[in-house]
C-alpha cells in the first residue's frame, strides 16, 4: 500500500491569527462569521431526522480516522473540523447522493473521506492525491469514486466552503480577551486558550454539539476554562468587560439555557476523554446543572495549576497511518 511518507508536510499546527486586528475589525468579522452560521453553513438535525442507517458511531470512528490521518501527515487538527463541518452540511441537504451516504455506510465513509481530501486540498500547503486516499482506502474506492463524490459535494454545498468552524470563533473572541486580564500570573490567558482549543477540539466529533452553532461551542468553551481560574488571578472586572463585550456587542447571552447545555456537555466530553475534572470554581458563570448531570467540586484545583499540554497528549497519542475506521 502506497506510504503516506509521500505527503508528510512539516507545516506548523498554527491555527487562523488576528493579533494586528482592532476591537471594532473583530467585532466587524464576528458579525459576518455570527450571519455566515446562520444562513449560508448551517447544519440540520440529519441522523434523527432521517433515522436511517448511519449514526453518531459511525461519525466518532470517521472523525477519529480523520484525526489520524491529519496527525500522521502533520497537518493542522482544525483540517478536522473543516471536514466534518463540509460532512454535516452535505449530509443536511437532500441531495440523492447525501441520501444513499445516510443509508449505506460505504457511501458515508467514501463522502467523509472526501471531504477530508477537499478540505487538505484548500486549507493545507500541501495536496492529497486520489491515487493516495484510493490507496488508503484499502482499494475500497478508485480515484473516479473519490472525483465523482467531490464533483457531488462541492456542488451540493454550492461551493460554499469557507465557513466558519468553532475553532475560528475562539480564535477572534479570545483576542477581545483584556490585556489586564491577568493579575499575577502571564500565563493565565494561555491555560484559557489551551483548555478552549482543547475542549472545541473535542466537540468536533461529538455530532450533538456539531449540529449546534460553532459560536456557541466556542463561546462555552471559553466560561468553562474561565471558571477554571480563580478570581483572584483572573479579575472580575476584566471578567465582566469580557461579558459585557459578548453580551452587548456580540449579542450572546453567556447565561443562556442553550449555552448552559453545551457548556455541561463540554464538561462531560473533558472528563471522559481526559480522566480529568475540569474545577468550575470561579462562580461568576456558574454551570446550572439540574439533577445530576455534572457536579462541580469547590475543592478543585484552579486549571491555573493543571497542565492542558499534558491531558492533550493523553488523549491524542501519536497513531499509524494504517489503522482504517469503518462504520461496522
Amino acid at each position: 500500500m502506497t506510504s503516506l511518507n509521500m505527503i508528510v508536510s512539516s507545516q506548523e499546527d498554527s491555527g487562523h491569527t488576528c493579533n494586528n486586528m482592532s476591537i471594532d475589525e473583530l467585532t466587524d468579522r464576528l458579525h459576518v462569521m455570527q450571519y455566515q452560521e446562520s444562513t449560508h453553513y448551517r447544519c440540520a438535525n440529519y441522523i434523527d431526522k432521517n433515522r436511517e442507517t448511519v449514526d453518531r458511531d459511525c461519525r466518532v470512528k470517521m472523525t477519529e480516522w480523520c484525526y489520524q490521518v491529519t496527525d500522521f501527515c502533520k497537518f493542522k487538527r482544525e483540517t478536522v473540523a473543516v471536514s466534518m463541518s463540509y460532512l454535516d452540511r452535505f449530509l443536511s441537504t437532500s441531495r440523492p447522493s447525501a441520501c444513499r451516504a445516510l443509508q449505506y455506510k460505504k457511501e458515508y465513509q467514501l463522502a467523509a473521506m472526501t471531504c477530508l481530501y477537499i478540505a487538505i486540498k484548500l486549507f493545507e500547503p500541501l495536496a492529497m492525491d486520489t491515487g493516495l486516499l484510493s490507496s488508503i482506502s484499502q482499494g475500497c474506492y478508485s480515484e473516479s469514486d473519490i472525483s465523482d463524490m467531490e464533483e457531488e459535494i462541492l456542488t451540493s454545498l454550492g461551493w460554499r466552503m469557507n465557513g466558519p468552524t468553532s475553532h475560528d470563533f475562539l480564535s477572534h473572541i479570545l483576542e477581545v480577551l483584556p490585556s489586564s486580564a491577568t493579575a499575577s500570573c502571564e500565563s493565565i490567558i494561555r491555560t484559557i486558550s489551551d483548555f478552549s482549543r482543547f475542549q472545541v477540539e473535542l466537540a468536533v466529533s461529538d455530532y450533538d454539539l456539531a449540529i449546534q452553532k460553532p459560536s456557541i461551542v466556542a463561546l462555552a468553551a471559553i466560561l468553562n476554562s474561565a471558571e477554571g481560574v480563580d478570581s483572584t488571578l483572573f479579575r472580575s472586572q476584566c471578567r465582566r468587560q469580557f461579558l459585557h463585550y459578548i453580551t452587548n456587542e456580540l449579542s450572546m447571552d453567556p447565561f443562556s439555557a442553550q449555552v448552559n447545555a453545551v457548556r455541561i456537555r463540554l464538561l462531560r466530553l473533558f472528563s471522559k476523554n481526559s480522566g480529568y475534572e475540569m474545577p468550575q470554581i470561579a462562580n461568576f458563570t456558574p454551570v446550572s446543572c439540574p439533577g445530576s448531570e455534572y457536579h462541580v467540586h469547590s475543592s478543585q484545583k484552579p486549571l491555573a495549576y493543571a497542565s492542558p499540554v499534558s491531558v492533550a497528549r493523553n488523549l491524542y497519542p501519536e497513531s499509524t497511518s494504517d489503522r482504517h475506521a469503518r462504520c461496522a
